[in-house]
Formats: C-alpha cells, structure tokens, sequence
C-alpha cells in the first residue's frame, strides 16, 4: 500500500495504480467501538445530509448516522476495526 496523502477534510489513501480511497470514523452507539469505513473517492462526494447504516462487527448491532458525523483520519486508520456500510440513503 502506498503512503498516506494527506489533504484537508479528505484523507486518501492510494490502491493501485487508480483507486483512491478516503478513511473515515465512526462510533457505535451501543459497544462505543471506533469503526473504520474506507470509501473510494467519488462516493465521498456524497451530501452531508445522506444517512450511512453500518454494521458494528464488536456487538453485531446494526445503526444509522448521518454522513456529516464521519470524521475523517488523515494516518489510514488501521487501529480502528473495520465496519461494513449496508445502506446510503
């Protein structure tokens, strides 16, 4: 993997030679674990406002948040586990 390209408000991480995902955090509600979601890069240009379900591999919970409480990491985020979105809306 290459090395962490740090930007303001969108951390990226190159895959490849073409992909670039962004890393994002998230909390979840019931076991307060530290989530890392990697987004490839054209689907972070989603609304703050839009609505992202995860599913929290520590309690198997599933929960909603709006994109605007993601917090981006600028260090790849490879302490935090890794969370499976199952829905924008």
């Amino acid at each position: 993997m290459k090395p962490v390209l740090k930007a303001a408000l969108r951390p990226r991480i190159c895959v490849g030679s073409s992909e670039t995902l962004a890393v994002q955090i998230a909390q979840c509600p019931r076991c307060k674990q530290m989530l890392r979601l990697m987004w490839p890069e054209y689907i972070l240009q989603i609304p703050l406002h839009r609505v992202v379900s995860l599913d929290c591999p520590g309690c198997a919970k599933s929960f909603s948040l709006i994109a605007a409480d993601l917090v981006p990491v600028c260090d790849g985020g490879e302490q935090y586990v890794p969370a499976v979105v199952n829905q924008l809306s």
